[in-house]
């Protein structure tokens, strides 16, 4: 990778960062200083490396900037808002992870205010002392904090996917509070007196029992969380061998599962060109369909894998049967941004929809009405017969 392409590459890409190239004769301005000073470090040998990674920083930043237009509850939209990452958590995480997480949450927010209340020490002392006995759980704590700030108010709304980063920080924080609350056993004070004779007899007799009532109860609570936390971990083992091999069109309980998560949100969330190779099968296993026209959303090439099956196609085209092809498989990506409705705003050339499928079938049940298909390859290829 020559100097000279190196700066070209980075003069390209970087061209429209933060309004544009800063004018001949003037100083950059906030944060197209980044950008520049990017430039020039590509031209010094020893500061390439360091130009490369800022580079890729400084792109991450550009794309989050630029945004997306998305499928959400219901809507095309550019963005869904600071509720959009909060409600993939509640959806697309299982449902014993969300258990595990928020119990963890609620039971640390309760110990911080009892903590609060039992100890003299003013609170500005008490956060000094506990970073610098927990500073590793802090930085995790505070990662989260930060990345999930941040993310909530970015405009980019296209995936999961992009919280991945705080989720082994999420599960450790949880998996602490669990440790310390299941293993927490509340035992009995054992009193001591020194009044002697038959009352003192009959009070021993009571506080042994008091104190075996009160040893029994611990234990019991003990096993009951135990119990909890293995009911749990199996719920999410079951969970993950029952989502096999669809596992990134996961969805919750609550969102209905592997093969109904499109009708709250789709992108990377469902529908990732995934499910190419299961079309070819599904092709093949079919053979009197004939031609096909796809509409394909993904990295892949179906040419390459249908052959002269398939007719690639688009919402622009209209109906295939015009042109004697009864067959057509969307991917539910495109499908759902052709004919959801418009977010005040958005605008869509009229002439490239589905207009034609949504006035052939009934809607389907569900958020978004999208018309159930005769087929589907996978999760998230659906396929018409149009005839």
């Amino acid at each position: 990778y020559s100097p000279a392409k190196q700066l070209s590459d980075t003069q390209y890409l970087l061209g429209s960062f933060a309004g544009g190239a800063t004018p001949a004769g003037q100083l950059c301005n906030g944060m197209r200083c980044f950008a520049d000073a990017d430039i020039f470090m590509a031209h010094s040998t020893l500061l390439r490396p360091y130009a490369e990674y800022l580079l890729g920083l400084l792109m991450s930043l550009q794309r989050v900037d630029g945004g997306n237009t998305i499928y959400f509850l219901g809507q095309i939209r550019e963005s869904g808002g600071w509720i959009y990452f909060p409600v993939l958590f509640l959806i697309k995480e299982t449902i014993p992870t969300l258990i595990i997480v928020f119990l963890a949450l609620v039971l640390a927010l309760w110990w911080m205010l009892r903590r609060d209340k039992r100890e003299g020490r003013g609170r500005w002392r008490r956060i000094i002392d506990y970073i610098g006995v927990n500073f590793a759980e802090f930085s995790m704590a505070l990662f989260v904090i930060i990345y999930w700030g941040y993310s909530m108010q970015a405009p980019l709304n296209i995936g999961f996917r992009h919280l991945l980063p705080t989720l082994p920080f999420i599960y450790i924080l949880a998996a602490g509070v669990w440790r310390k609350w299941i293993t927490q056993i509340n035992l009995p004070m054992f009193g001591t007196g020194a009044a002697g004779g038959l009352a003192t007899a009959q009070s021993m007799f009571m506080s042994v029992a008091a104190t075996t009532r009160s040893l029994a109860k611990s234990f019991f609570a003990a096993t009951l969380k135990y119990i909890f936390l293995i009911v749990l971990i199996i719920w999410l083992f079951l969970e993950t061998a029952f989502a096999a091999p669809y596992f990134l069109s996961y969805f919750n309980e609550f969102a209905g599962g592997v093969w109904n998560g499109y009708h709250y949100v789709t992108d990377s969330n469902y529908d990732w060109g995934q499910d190419l190779l299961r079309l070819q099968s599904w092709i093949d296993a079919n053979p009197q369909v004939g031609t096909i026209a796809v509409d394909y959303f993904g990295g892949g090439e179906p040419s390459y894998y249908l052959g002269a099956k398939q007719v690639g196609w688009n919402a622009c085209m209209g109906n295939p049967e015009d042109q004697g092809i009864h067959w057509i498989a969307i991917s539910v990506n495109t499908l759902e941004g052709a004919i959801q409705p418009l977010a005040p705003g958005q605008t869509r050339n009229a002439q490239c929809t589905y207009s034609w499928l949504t006035a052939l079938r009934p809607p389907g049940t569900g958020m978004g009405d999208v018309p159930t298909p005769d087929y589907r390859a996978g999760t998230s290829i659906f396929i018409y017969h149009l005839q």
